[in-house]
């Protein structure tokens, strides 16, 4: 065996070693934001509507469709993602509708939106008796969308 052994358990022992920290470093980006190589981005969509109302949400990507959601007054449907690298865009679409006449889609979170206000990698939308509003920490509730007239496809959206 002579030197040949030693020399592997060295090589052995720093691959071990790289192999820790790289661990390491990948559980940091999991879990703490502050350190993170790629963290994760948030989106949340509230309701504010008056009269007891219910929000009906359905909210997807290319790749990830989160269901339909009836978010109680007050409360709110939130969801996590890590966004394309370089070239690759992230877009995740809602369609949502305060009541039977009612409803709109609109884009939740794409690389557009987020770079247009204060985006500290959480996106506020809020749905009130007027039309959708994006909640902007320094600036408020701003107007973004007023609803539309009308019943959402059943098909299409298969929410209603």
């Amino acid at each position: 065996m002579g030197r040949g052994s030693s020399k592997n358990r060295v090589i052995s022992s720093t691959v071990i070693i790289l192999s820790t920290i790289i661990a390491n470093l990948l559980l940091s980006a999991t879990t703490a934001t502050a350190f993170s190589l790629w963290p994760y981005h948030h989106v949340h969509v509230t309701n504010e509507l008056t009269g007891g109302k219910v929000l009906l949400a359905h909210c997807k990507s290319a790749t990830s469709d989160l269901g339909v959601q009836e978010i109680a007054p007050t409360k709110e449907f939130t969801w996590r993602f890590r966004p394309g690298f370089a070239f690759v865009s992230t877009l995740y679409w809602c369609y949502v509708a305060p009541d039977g006449s009612h409803h709109l889609r609109f884009d939740a979170w794409t690389d557009h939106v987020a770079g247009m206000y204060e985006y500290d990698r959480n996106m506020y939308w809020v749905a009130k008796d007027d039309g959708l509003y994006v909640r902007v920490p320094t600036r408020g509730d701003l107007c973004w969308l007023k609803w539309d007239q009308g019943r959402m496809e059943q098909e299409e959206n298969k929410i209603l």
